[in-house]
């Protein structure tokens, strides 16, 4: 069983993403959206749009993502968490959750989560555009307005 969001279109989220692993990072990616760094390690920074963060052991990001207006109820899409181990090691498809399209206002929001899998393929995509964005390591010294210390 897999953990199911229920989102709307047009509406923006608040996720706090964490890695309460021992040995490896997370690579994490929503539904391939834009992702908004608000906060590293809890504490806020000035905001940074990227593709998909980097969480190595015990870090913590809080990111917002808006959900497309043109995402359609009953819409199913991977939130994915790659672990960044070697494949020789036992790696294969990560973890994997859900942000399903709902109508709130509807009575049916109940069933949000009676679905099958999304019907994009579980791996993450290998390929990479130039303009894909990763946070790997938040660097305070590289972003102005970020707080000191921590």
């Amino acid at each position: 069983m897999r953990e199911v969001v229920p989102v709307s279109p047009g509406k923006t989220y608040k996720f706090r993403l964490m890695n309460g692993g021992a040995h490896y990072g997370l690579r994490i990616n929503i539904a391939d959206l834009n992702m908004t760094i608000l906060a590293a390690d809890s504490e806020s920074v000035e905001a940074v749009v990227v593709n998909e963060v980097f969480l190595h052991t015990a870090e913590r990001f809080d990111v917002e993502i808006t959900i497309p207006n043109d995402w359609v109820e009953g819409d199913s899409f991977w939130i994915r968490a790659d672990s960044i181990e070697s494949s020789s090691q036992g790696y294969q498809n990560g973890i994997r959750s859900i942000l399903k399209v709902v109508d709130h206002d509807s009575s049916d929001s109940e069933n949000a989560f009676d679905l099958n899998d999304p019907i994009d393929s579980i791996k993450s995509p290998l390929e990479r555009t130039i303009d894909h964005l990763t946070m790997n390591c938040f660097d305070r010294a590289t972003f102005d307005g970020a707080p000191n210390g921590g």
